[in-house]
């Protein structure tokens, strides 16, 4: 379970990933370089895929499992797990794997808060947050949170919060008002045109700065709108929800609307990962999220940037849990907490 990655070495690797573990210090020379943070949530089972630690006498590993390597990249193979093997053959080059990460903890909310901010107490800005806040371009949807747990204290105006059933695409397109104690029905879409002609002419008018705040702001309601159709909406629900999930982030960051995102996994049909008796289970969640990664940055390398340049050359993805399980398997056949985890960044 020792770090495979000196300190000195985080540091280099941070740099060259946009200052990630440094947000302050992030490089000017990469502006437009853009974050998902995917969240695992629970607590993978590391020896499963991510150290095959199969000489160790104090790690119980799955008799059916062996030792392998694919482009540099030690990991455990798995006949249940054939995603696993596929997306490293794949995408190895693109892929970086750092073990021995320590949460000093063994209680979610706590390790949540640790892995995503670096601090154990206290109000922190996490990652995404503190990335948002140093974007050089204006975006509208600095730190875009399709689900999962945001942490910020200094930058909580850059997160933008889809909500867990889609309420931000309801409050852009109106539907919430027909939810409210009293429902208000939406004016007709004739009106909403004429009303919306009115306020631009007047703003068009005048040449003042709120004048051209406000034709400013018309205009990024309109982009919301268009998100709104193509992404907010419709990410997708219940199984296999995690493909569209990644969709929706490619569209929002195609668009230059977003500098970070975060997206909560909570495996196969929600299940979870904090599995204690049901190591089976840790397989399946870790099948769909391989294979979920190969379609989605299959996805992501048909995609361009605002800028006009491979939208893959812009983004890093990082693929974490909060916590890992212990090394040996408990009298259930499962794992238990662990204060070590394991973590992938791919880009």
């Amino acid at each position: 379970m020792k770090p495979e990655l000196s300190r000195r070495r985080l540091l280099q690797a941070s740099a060259a990933l946009g200052g990630l573990a440094l947000p302050g210090r992030a490089r000017a020379a990469s502006p437009d370089r853009k974050f998902l943070f995917l969240h695992c949530s629970g607590g993978w089972d590391t020896p499963r895929v991510f150290q095959p630690n199969f000489a160790s006498s104090v790690v119980t590993m799955e008799s059916d499992a062996t030792a392998a390597e694919t482009g540099g990249i030690a990991f455990v193979d798995h006949p249940d797990r054939p995603a696993v093997r596929s997306f490293l053959e794949r995408y190895a080059s693109r892929t970086c794997v750092m073990n021995g990460i320590e949460v000093r903890s063994i209680t979610h909310e706590r390790c949540r808060r640790i892995i995503s901010t670096g601090v154990a107490d206290g109000e922190a800005d996490d990652w995404g947050a503190t990335l948002a806040a140093y974007a050089q371009d204006r975006v509208l949807l600095p730190y875009f949170v399709m689900s999962g747990t945001a942490f910020t204290a200094e930058y909580t105006d850059r997160v933008v919060r889809v909500g867990s059933s889609g309420q931000l695409g309801k409050l852009l397109d109106g539907t919430v008002l027909a939810m409210a104690d009293v429902p208000t029905p939406l004016p007709s879409d004739t009106r909403a045109a004429l009303v919306d002609a009115f306020v631009r002419s007047r703003w068009d008018s005048s040449a003042s700065p709120i004048a051209l705040a406000g034709a400013s702001a018309l205009d990024d309601i309109d982009a919301l709108l268009e998100v709104n159709n193509l992404s907010i909406g419709g990410y997708g629900s219940g199984c296999s929800a995690l493909p569209g999930q990644l969709s929706a982030v490619w569209d929002v960051f195609e668009q230059g609307l977003a500098r970070s995102a975060l997206v909560e996994y909570k495996g196969w049909c929600a299940q979870g990962w904090d599995t204690h008796s049901n190591g089976e289970l840790q397989s399946m969640n870790f099948e769909e999220l391989f294979d979920a990664l190969s379609t989605g940055l299959a996805d992501l390398d048909t995609r361009t940037s605002a800028g006009g340049t491979p939208l893959s050359d812009e983004v890093v993805v990082v693929v974490f849990s909060e916590m890992g399980r212990t090394p040996r398997e408990n009298e259930g056949g499962g794992r238990d907490h662990w204060t070590f985890t394991s973590a992938m960044f791919l880009g």
